[in-house]
Protein backbone atom coordinates (compact mmCIF):
# COMPACT_ATOMS: atom_id res chain seq x y z
CA UNK A 1 0.00 0.00 0.00
CA UNK A 2 1.22 3.50 -0.86
CA UNK A 3 0.18 7.04 -0.03
CA UNK A 4 -1.28 8.72 -3.12
CA UNK A 5 -2.57 12.02 -1.77
CA UNK A 6 -2.79 14.16 1.38
CA UNK A 7 -5.33 16.95 1.73
CA UNK A 8 -6.30 19.42 4.44
CA UNK A 9 -9.94 20.47 4.85
CA UNK A 10 -10.87 23.41 7.08
CA UNK A 11 -14.45 23.74 8.40
CA UNK A 12 -15.60 26.88 10.21
CA UNK A 13 -17.93 26.45 13.19
CA UNK A 14 -20.22 29.40 14.04
CA UNK A 15 -21.45 30.53 17.43
CA UNK A 16 -24.98 29.48 18.36
CA UNK A 17 -26.35 32.86 17.27
CA UNK A 18 -24.44 32.51 13.98
CA UNK A 19 -22.89 35.97 14.34
CA UNK A 20 -19.20 34.97 14.41
CA UNK A 21 -16.89 31.99 14.07
CA UNK A 22 -16.24 29.85 17.16
CA UNK A 23 -13.50 27.59 15.78
CA UNK A 24 -12.09 26.17 12.56
CA UNK A 25 -11.79 22.39 12.56
CA UNK A 26 -8.82 21.26 10.46
CA UNK A 27 -9.21 17.73 9.08
CA UNK A 28 -6.41 15.84 7.33
CA UNK A 29 -7.23 13.19 4.72
CA UNK A 30 -4.63 10.64 3.60
CA UNK A 31 -5.51 8.53 0.53
CA UNK A 32 -3.89 5.29 -0.62
CA UNK A 33 -3.64 3.23 -3.80
CA UNK A 34 -5.76 0.49 -2.19
CA UNK A 35 -8.75 2.76 -1.70
CA UNK A 36 -8.31 3.07 2.07
CA UNK A 37 -8.51 6.66 3.33
CA UNK A 38 -7.51 7.80 6.79
CA UNK A 39 -8.71 10.77 8.83
CA UNK A 40 -6.76 12.95 11.23
CA UNK A 41 -7.29 16.32 12.86
CA UNK A 42 -4.84 19.20 13.20
CA UNK A 43 -7.06 22.00 14.54
CA UNK A 44 -4.81 24.88 15.65
CA UNK A 45 -6.42 28.24 16.40
CA UNK A 46 -4.96 31.24 14.54
CA UNK A 47 -2.63 28.98 12.52
CA UNK A 48 -5.12 27.07 10.36
CA UNK A 49 -3.86 28.22 6.96
CA UNK A 50 -0.23 27.76 7.98
CA UNK A 51 -0.98 24.17 9.08
CA UNK A 52 -2.77 23.50 5.80
CA UNK A 53 0.24 24.79 3.86
CA UNK A 54 2.64 22.71 5.94
CA UNK A 55 0.59 19.56 5.28
CA UNK A 56 0.13 20.09 1.56
CA UNK A 57 3.34 21.84 0.46
CA UNK A 58 6.04 20.49 2.79
CA UNK A 59 4.96 17.11 4.18
CA UNK A 60 2.88 15.74 1.31
CA UNK A 61 5.77 15.67 -1.27
CA UNK A 62 7.97 13.84 1.22
CA UNK A 63 5.34 11.19 2.02
CA UNK A 64 3.82 10.37 -1.37
CA UNK A 65 4.62 6.77 -2.32
CA UNK A 66 5.45 5.69 1.24
CA UNK A 67 3.73 2.83 3.03
CA UNK A 68 1.16 4.48 5.35
CA UNK A 69 1.40 1.63 7.84
CA UNK A 70 5.04 2.54 8.52
CA UNK A 71 3.70 5.00 11.07
CA UNK A 72 6.83 5.35 13.19
CA UNK A 73 9.10 5.71 10.19
CA UNK A 74 6.95 8.52 8.82
CA UNK A 75 6.81 10.23 12.22
CA UNK A 76 10.60 10.17 12.51
CA UNK A 77 10.97 11.49 8.97
CA UNK A 78 8.52 14.30 9.72
CA UNK A 79 10.41 15.19 12.88
CA UNK A 80 14.01 14.82 11.70
CA UNK A 81 13.86 15.77 8.01
CA UNK A 82 13.56 19.47 8.85
CA UNK A 83 16.22 21.87 10.09
CA UNK A 84 13.64 23.81 12.16
CA UNK A 85 12.18 21.15 14.43
CA UNK A 86 9.05 21.42 16.51
CA UNK A 87 6.98 24.59 16.40
CA UNK A 88 3.21 24.28 16.71
CA UNK A 89 2.52 24.62 12.97
CA UNK A 90 4.76 21.73 11.99
CA UNK A 91 3.88 19.43 14.87
CA UNK A 92 0.17 20.08 14.36
CA UNK A 93 0.52 19.20 10.68
CA UNK A 94 2.36 16.03 11.68
CA UNK A 95 -0.32 15.28 14.28
CA UNK A 96 -3.09 15.26 11.70
CA UNK A 97 -1.12 13.01 9.38
CA UNK A 98 -0.11 10.65 12.19
CA UNK A 99 -3.73 10.17 13.29
CA UNK A 100 -4.74 9.47 9.69
CA UNK A 101 -1.96 6.87 9.35
CA UNK A 102 -3.18 5.04 12.45
CA UNK A 103 -6.69 5.15 10.99
CA UNK A 104 -5.40 3.55 7.77
CA UNK A 105 -3.37 0.95 9.65
CA UNK A 106 -6.42 -0.05 11.68
CA UNK A 107 -8.66 -0.26 8.63
CA UNK A 108 -6.08 -2.32 6.73
CA UNK A 109 -5.74 -4.74 9.65
CA UNK A 110 -9.47 -4.82 10.40
CA UNK A 111 -8.75 -3.68 13.98
CA UNK A 112 -9.54 -0.62 16.10
CA UNK A 113 -6.54 1.61 16.69
CA UNK A 114 -6.41 0.88 20.42
CA UNK A 115 -5.74 -2.78 19.58
CA UNK A 116 -2.69 -1.72 17.58
CA UNK A 117 -1.53 0.33 20.58
CA UNK A 118 -1.45 -2.76 22.80
CA UNK A 119 -5.12 -3.22 23.60
CA UNK A 120 -7.49 -1.60 26.05
CA UNK A 121 -6.88 -1.23 29.77
CA UNK A 122 -10.41 0.14 30.43
CA UNK A 123 -13.95 -0.32 29.17
CA UNK A 124 -14.86 3.35 28.85
CA UNK A 125 -13.14 6.73 28.63
CA UNK A 126 -14.49 9.35 31.02
CA UNK A 127 -15.02 12.79 29.47
CA UNK A 128 -15.70 16.17 30.99
CA UNK A 129 -18.00 18.86 29.63
CA UNK A 130 -17.24 22.51 29.01
CA UNK A 131 -19.65 25.42 28.94
CA UNK A 132 -19.94 25.32 25.14
CA UNK A 133 -23.64 24.52 24.68
CA UNK A 134 -24.96 28.04 25.10
CA UNK A 135 -25.51 28.29 28.85
CA UNK A 136 -25.85 31.90 29.97
CA UNK A 137 -25.81 31.32 33.74
CA UNK A 138 -24.11 28.88 36.13
CA UNK A 139 -27.51 27.26 36.71
CA UNK A 140 -27.93 26.62 32.97
CA UNK A 141 -24.39 25.22 32.78
CA UNK A 142 -25.13 22.75 35.57
CA UNK A 143 -28.45 21.73 34.03
CA UNK A 144 -26.93 21.21 30.57
CA UNK A 145 -24.02 19.19 31.94
CA UNK A 146 -26.19 16.82 33.96
CA UNK A 147 -28.78 16.43 31.18
CA UNK A 148 -26.03 15.36 28.79
CA UNK A 149 -24.85 12.67 31.19
CA UNK A 150 -21.51 14.17 32.27
CA UNK A 151 -20.22 13.85 35.83
CA UNK A 152 -17.33 16.29 35.32
CA UNK A 153 -17.23 19.95 34.28
CA UNK A 154 -14.53 22.51 33.50
CA UNK A 155 -14.90 26.27 33.35
CA UNK A 156 -12.67 29.31 33.10
CA UNK A 157 -11.93 32.32 35.26
CA UNK A 158 -15.35 34.00 35.19
CA UNK A 159 -16.33 37.39 33.75
CA UNK A 160 -13.19 39.23 32.72
CA UNK A 161 -12.20 42.27 34.76
CA UNK A 162 -11.74 45.38 32.61
CA UNK A 163 -9.12 46.70 32.74
CA UNK A 164 -7.56 43.35 33.50
CA UNK A 165 -6.46 42.95 37.14
CA UNK A 166 -5.19 39.48 38.06
CA UNK A 167 -5.78 39.88 41.81
CA UNK A 168 -9.40 40.91 41.25
CA UNK A 169 -9.76 38.17 38.63
CA UNK A 170 -8.63 35.58 41.18
CA UNK A 171 -11.44 36.63 43.49
CA UNK A 172 -13.96 36.49 40.61
CA UNK A 173 -12.85 32.94 39.81
CA UNK A 174 -13.02 31.83 43.46
CA UNK A 175 -16.56 33.16 43.78
CA UNK A 176 -17.64 31.49 40.54
CA UNK A 177 -16.29 28.09 41.53
CA UNK A 178 -17.73 28.35 45.02
CA UNK A 179 -21.13 28.81 43.37
CA UNK A 180 -20.51 25.94 40.91
CA UNK A 181 -19.57 23.59 43.75
CA UNK A 182 -22.77 24.49 45.58
CA UNK A 183 -24.87 23.93 42.44
CA UNK A 184 -23.20 20.70 41.32
CA UNK A 185 -22.81 19.20 44.77
CA UNK A 186 -19.87 17.10 45.99
CA UNK A 187 -20.04 14.23 43.48
CA UNK A 188 -19.38 16.07 40.19
CA UNK A 189 -15.70 16.62 39.38
CA UNK A 190 -14.83 20.28 38.82
CA UNK A 191 -11.81 21.70 37.03
CA UNK A 192 -10.67 25.26 36.47
CA UNK A 193 -8.87 26.46 33.35
CA UNK A 194 -6.83 29.46 34.49
CA UNK A 195 -5.29 29.79 30.98
CA UNK A 196 -2.02 31.16 32.34
CA UNK A 197 -3.87 34.38 33.27
CA UNK A 198 -2.34 34.87 36.72
CA UNK A 199 0.95 36.11 38.15
CA UNK A 200 2.65 33.79 40.66
CA UNK A 201 1.26 35.90 43.52
CA UNK A 202 -2.34 36.05 42.25
CA UNK A 203 -2.17 32.35 41.33
CA UNK A 204 -1.23 31.63 44.95
CA UNK A 205 -4.31 33.56 46.07
CA UNK A 206 -6.42 31.74 43.48
CA UNK A 207 -5.42 28.23 44.51
CA UNK A 208 -5.68 29.08 48.18
CA UNK A 209 -9.29 30.11 47.59
CA UNK A 210 -10.07 27.04 45.47
CA UNK A 211 -8.44 24.62 47.92
CA UNK A 212 -11.60 23.87 49.99
CA UNK A 213 -13.63 23.09 46.83
CA UNK A 214 -11.89 19.77 46.06
CA UNK A 215 -11.18 20.42 42.38
CA UNK A 216 -9.95 17.58 40.18
CA UNK A 217 -7.26 19.94 38.93
CA UNK A 218 -6.36 23.58 38.25
CA UNK A 219 -5.11 24.08 34.71
CA UNK A 220 -2.29 26.48 33.75
CA UNK A 221 -2.44 28.77 36.81
CA UNK A 222 0.59 30.78 35.62
CA UNK A 223 2.47 31.64 32.45
CA UNK A 224 3.88 28.53 30.77
CA UNK A 225 7.10 30.03 29.42
CA UNK A 226 8.96 28.81 32.53
CA UNK A 227 8.15 26.04 34.98
CA UNK A 228 9.42 27.52 38.25
CA UNK A 229 6.21 29.42 39.19
CA UNK A 230 4.12 26.29 38.65
CA UNK A 231 6.62 24.21 40.59
CA UNK A 232 6.35 26.60 43.56
CA UNK A 233 2.55 26.37 43.51
CA UNK A 234 2.69 22.60 43.44
CA UNK A 235 5.00 22.60 46.46
CA UNK A 236 2.85 25.13 48.36
CA UNK A 237 -0.42 23.30 47.63
CA UNK A 238 0.38 19.58 47.39
CA UNK A 239 -3.30 18.64 47.78
CA UNK A 240 -4.45 20.71 44.76
CA UNK A 241 -3.54 18.90 41.51
CA UNK A 242 -1.88 21.17 38.94
CA UNK A 243 -2.37 20.46 35.22
CA UNK A 244 -0.49 21.82 32.21
CA UNK A 245 0.45 20.65 28.74
CA UNK A 246 -1.71 22.03 25.94
CA UNK A 247 1.08 24.42 24.89
CA UNK A 248 3.92 21.88 25.12
CA UNK A 249 4.86 19.94 21.99
CA UNK A 250 6.63 16.56 21.81
CA UNK A 251 8.16 14.63 24.70
CA UNK A 252 11.17 16.92 24.71
CA UNK A 253 9.04 19.86 25.91
CA UNK A 254 7.53 17.76 28.70
CA UNK A 255 10.83 16.38 29.95
CA UNK A 256 11.75 19.17 32.45
CA UNK A 257 8.19 19.37 33.80
CA UNK A 258 8.19 15.63 34.48
CA UNK A 259 11.71 15.36 35.82
CA UNK A 260 11.23 18.26 38.25
CA UNK A 261 7.80 16.96 39.31
CA UNK A 262 6.31 20.35 38.44
CA UNK A 263 2.85 19.00 37.61
CA UNK A 264 0.35 16.34 38.64
CA UNK A 265 -1.69 16.08 35.43
CA UNK A 266 -0.40 16.17 31.85
CA UNK A 267 -2.66 17.73 29.19
CA UNK A 268 -0.79 16.80 26.04
CA UNK A 269 -2.89 17.47 22.94
CA UNK A 270 -2.96 14.88 20.15
CA UNK A 271 -3.58 17.67 17.61
CA UNK A 272 -0.34 19.49 18.47
CA UNK A 273 2.26 17.18 20.01
CA UNK A 274 2.76 14.88 17.01
CA UNK A 275 -0.37 12.74 17.04
CA UNK A 276 -1.29 9.44 18.64
CA UNK A 277 2.28 8.14 18.34
CA UNK A 278 3.69 10.94 20.47
CA UNK A 279 0.74 11.00 22.89
CA UNK A 280 1.42 7.38 23.83
CA UNK A 281 5.13 8.02 24.32
CA UNK A 282 4.41 11.03 26.54
CA UNK A 283 1.90 8.97 28.54
CA UNK A 284 4.43 6.20 29.17
CA UNK A 285 7.03 8.82 30.12
CA UNK A 286 4.57 10.47 32.54
CA UNK A 287 3.69 7.12 34.11
CA UNK A 288 7.25 6.79 35.41
CA UNK A 289 6.69 9.92 37.54
CA UNK A 290 3.18 9.06 38.71
CA UNK A 291 1.67 11.80 36.51
CA UNK A 292 -1.88 11.28 35.21
CA UNK A 293 -3.00 12.02 31.64
CA UNK A 294 -5.94 14.31 30.86
CA UNK A 295 -5.52 14.99 27.12
CA UNK A 296 -6.39 18.50 26.00
CA UNK A 297 -9.14 18.17 23.39
CA UNK A 298 -11.44 21.14 22.70
CA UNK A 299 -11.68 20.18 19.03
CA UNK A 300 -13.68 18.12 16.56
CA UNK A 301 -14.80 14.48 16.35
CA UNK A 302 -11.63 13.06 14.77
CA UNK A 303 -9.55 14.49 17.62
CA UNK A 304 -12.02 12.99 20.11
CA UNK A 305 -11.74 9.57 18.46
CA UNK A 306 -7.94 9.71 18.31
CA UNK A 307 -7.67 10.79 21.95
CA UNK A 308 -10.16 8.13 23.08
CA UNK A 309 -8.23 5.31 21.39
CA UNK A 310 -5.02 6.46 23.07
CA UNK A 311 -6.78 6.87 26.42
CA UNK A 312 -8.18 3.35 26.17
CA UNK A 313 -4.63 1.98 25.95
CA UNK A 314 -2.80 4.13 28.55
CA UNK A 315 -2.64 3.01 32.17
CA UNK A 316 -2.31 6.48 33.70
CA UNK A 317 -5.33 8.07 31.99
CA UNK A 318 -7.49 10.35 34.17
CA UNK A 319 -10.11 12.16 32.06
CA UNK A 320 -10.62 13.52 28.53
CA UNK A 321 -11.82 16.96 27.49
CA UNK A 322 -14.83 17.12 25.16
CA UNK A 323 -15.98 20.30 23.43
CA UNK A 324 -19.50 19.63 22.17
CA UNK A 325 -20.10 22.42 19.67
CA UNK A 326 -23.76 21.77 18.99
CA UNK A 327 -25.19 20.96 16.50
CA UNK A 328 -22.13 20.74 14.27
CA UNK A 329 -20.25 18.08 16.24
CA UNK A 330 -22.99 15.51 15.61
CA UNK A 331 -23.96 16.69 12.13
CA UNK A 332 -20.48 16.41 10.64
CA UNK A 333 -20.15 12.73 11.58
CA UNK A 334 -21.59 10.04 9.31
CA UNK A 335 -20.12 7.43 11.68
CA UNK A 336 -20.19 8.88 15.18
CA UNK A 337 -17.86 8.43 18.13
CA UNK A 338 -19.95 6.39 20.63
CA UNK A 339 -20.32 8.95 23.43
CA UNK A 340 -22.72 7.60 26.05
CA UNK A 341 -23.52 9.30 29.37
CA UNK A 342 -20.34 11.35 29.37
CA UNK A 343 -18.08 8.42 28.41
CA UNK A 344 -16.70 7.05 25.14
CA UNK A 345 -17.82 3.41 24.96
CA UNK A 346 -14.62 1.54 24.14
CA UNK A 347 -16.35 -1.77 23.50
CA UNK A 348 -18.57 -0.13 20.87
CA UNK A 349 -15.57 1.72 19.42
CA UNK A 350 -13.78 -1.62 19.27
CA UNK A 351 -16.32 -2.95 16.77
CA UNK A 352 -14.96 -0.55 14.13
CA UNK A 353 -11.63 -0.70 12.30
CA UNK A 354 -9.33 2.30 12.50
CA UNK A 355 -10.42 5.35 14.46
CA UNK A 356 -14.08 4.51 13.95
CA UNK A 357 -15.25 7.93 12.79
CA UNK A 358 -16.23 9.16 9.31
CA UNK A 359 -17.10 12.68 8.11
CA UNK A 360 -19.75 14.26 5.91
CA UNK A 361 -17.47 15.90 3.36
CA UNK A 362 -20.27 17.88 1.74
CA UNK A 363 -20.92 19.58 5.07
CA UNK A 364 -17.20 20.11 5.69
CA UNK A 365 -16.72 21.76 2.30
CA UNK A 366 -19.85 23.88 2.68
CA UNK A 367 -18.33 25.82 5.59
CA UNK A 368 -15.07 27.38 4.47
CA UNK A 369 -12.40 28.89 6.67
CA UNK A 370 -13.18 32.13 8.52
CA UNK A 371 -10.42 33.85 10.49
CA UNK A 372 -10.93 34.01 14.25
CA UNK A 373 -11.12 37.40 15.93
CA UNK A 374 -8.23 38.57 18.08
CA UNK A 375 -8.40 38.10 21.84
CA UNK A 376 -6.58 40.74 23.88
CA UNK A 377 -6.20 41.62 27.57
CA UNK A 378 -5.31 45.17 28.56
CA UNK A 379 -4.25 46.52 31.97
CA UNK A 380 -5.19 49.91 33.46
CA UNK A 381 -2.31 51.69 31.69
CA UNK A 382 -3.00 50.18 28.28
CA UNK A 383 -0.19 47.63 28.38
CA UNK A 384 -0.43 43.89 27.76
CA UNK A 385 -0.22 41.89 31.00
CA UNK A 386 2.61 39.42 31.56
CA UNK A 387 0.53 36.35 30.67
Amino acid sequence: MKITDIQCHIMSIPTLDNTQVRRNWTFVQVDTDEGIAGWGEATTEYHEMAVKAQVETELKPRLLGMDPTDVERIWQLGHRDFWWRKGVVHTSAMSGIDQALWDIAGKAAGLPVFKLLGGKVREKVRCYARNDFGARTPEEAVKGTIERGFDAFKSGWGPLTKPYDCQKQAQVAIEQFTQLRELFGPDVALMMDAAGMFTPQSAHRLIEGLQPLNLLFVEEPTNQDTLEPTLRLKRDFPDVPIAIGERQITRWDFRPWFEQQAIDVCQADTCHIGGISELMKIAHFAEIYGIRMAPHNPYGPVALAASAHAAAAMQNFLILEHCRLEPWFDQVQTLKVPLVQGHVDINELGKRPGLGVELDMELVKSRSFIALGASRYVTYDGSTPLL
